[in-house]
C-alpha cells in the first residue's frame, strides 16, 4: 500500500461519525480507534454453522496479518443479514455480509426496515443458494407441499428467513399455513437429524457444513425447484438468478439441484474511510488463493466483485477500477 503519510493514515477511523451519530452520542461507533491507536474493525457474519462465520473468521485474520493496514479485526457470530444491515447502517460494525434481497430493502427502508440504511456495497462476494432439505422419504416435492408441516425457516432476522417468507409467499403459503420454527443453521440441522421437523431452509453456499452434519446422520434429500418455477422467480424479482448445486456436493447426492440463487454483498456504511475501504478490498482481492483455503465459495469473488442492487463504495470501486476488475 502507498500511502504519503502512513502515520495519519494509521490515526484514522474506520468510520467517519456523522452529526447525528455524534449528537446520540454513538460511544461504541464501529472502527473507533482502541487505546494503541489502532482502528477495530468489526465483520458481521451468521450463525457458526453457516459461511457467512467462516469467511468472516478469515477475513479477520487475513486483515490481522497485514499489519500496515494497522486495524484489529474480529468477526462476530450474529442472527445474519437483517441484523447485519441494521448494525452496519447504525454504525456498530464496520463491514458485514448480507444477501443482496435484504440489502436492497434496507436500503429503501422497506420490509424488517422502518426507515433507509445508509449502506454500500463493498464487494458482491458468492451466490447463495436457497438449499431446502427434507427427509429421503418425504412426500414433499415442491414448496407448496409444506402445507401443515413443522419447517424451519432460518433464525430470526436472518436472510434465510426473508427468502423462506417470500418463496413460501409466492406457492401460496404464508405462516399460517405451516408450523414455522425459527432456528439458525447448527439448529435446524439437530432438529432434522432428531426428526423434529419435516423440512428446513439454508440460504447460503454450497458446500454447507451443517447440512453435511444432515448427510452424516440421516438420508436427506435437497428440493430441487421445476425450472418453470425458476424462470418466473427470476422474472418478479430483480434478485434471484436461478442456480444449481451440482451432484456429488453432499455424501449420497447423485443429482442436481435447481434452486434460486441470491448475492451476498460484503457491506459497509456510505460514510466508511474511503482511503481503508479500498486496502481492505485490495487485501482481500490480492490474497483470494489463501482466502480460497476456507471455503471454495471464494472463488466467485472475482466474477461477482461488483454485483450488487446497491451503489459501491467509492473505495473499493476505485480498487476494482484500478484492478481491472
Amino acid at each position: 500500500m502507498d500511502h504519503s503519510d502512513s502515520s495519519e493514515y494509521g490515526r484514522r477511523t474506520v468510520l467517519k461519525a456523522t452529526g447525528a451519530a455524534a449528537a446520540g452520542g454513538l460511544t461504541a461507533m464501529a472502527g473507533c480507534l482502541g487505546d494503541g491507536g489502532e482502528n477495530f474493525v468489526t465483520i458481521g457474519t451468521g450463525g457458526t454453522g453457516g459461511v457467512y462465520y467462516i469467511l468472516g473468521g478469515g477475513i479477520a485474520d487475513l486483515l490481522n496479518e497485514h499489519e500496515d493496514l494497522g486495524v484489529d479485526a474480529s468477526a462476530e457470530s450474529t442472527g445474519a443479514s437483517v441484523e447485519n444491515a441494521r448494525e452496519v447502517g447504525g454504525g456498530d460494525m464496520t463491514m458485514a455480509l448480507a444477501l443482496s434481497n435484504s440489502v436492497l430493502l434496507a436500503v429503501d427502508g422497506e420490509g424488517d426496515f422502518d426507515e433507509p440504511e445508509p449502506l454500500q456495497s463493498m464487494f458482491g462476494a458468492y451466490v447463495n443458494h436457497t438449499q431446502v432439505v427434507v427427509p429421503e422419504d418425504s412426500d414433499v416435492e415442491t414448496l407448496a407441499d409444506l402445507e401443515g408441516l413443522d419447517v424451519s425457516v432460518g433464525a430470526p432476522g436472518s436472510g434465510t428467513e426473508v427468502i423462506a417468507q417470500e418463496l413460501l409467499e409466492w406457492y401460496g403459503l404464508s405462516y399460517d399455513d405451516i408450523n414455522e420454527e425459527r432456528l439458525a443453521f447448527d439448529e435446524t440441522a439437530d432438529a432434522l437429524i432428531d426428526g423434529q421437523i419435516d423440512a428446513g431452509f439454508w440460504s447460503v453456499g454450497p458446500p454447507t457444513s451443517s447440512i453435511e452434519e444432515v448427510a452424516s446422520q440421516r438420508d436427506i434429500r435437497l428440493l430441487s425447484f421445476p425450472e418453470d418455477d425458476l424462470a418466473e422467480i427470476d422474472d418478479e424479482f430483480p434478485y434471484y438468478t436461478a442456480a444449481t448445486i451440482e451432484p456429488d456436493t453432499y455424501p449420497d447426492q447423485d443429482y442436481e439441484v435447481h434452486n434460486p440463487g441470491v448475492v451476498n454483498t460484503m457491506i459497509v456504511n456510505e460514510d466508511a474511510d474511503e482511503e481503508l475501504v479500498y486496502d481492505i478490498t485490495e487485501i482481500i482481492y490480492e490474497n483470494l488463493d489463501e482466502l480460497a483455503d476456507i471455503h471454495d465459495v471464494v472463488g466467485q469473488f472475482e466474477e461477482t466483485a461488483r454485483d450488487s442492487p446497491i451503489d459501491l463504495h467509492p473505495g473499493s470501486e476505485a480498487y476494482f477500477d484500478d484492478a481491472g476488475l
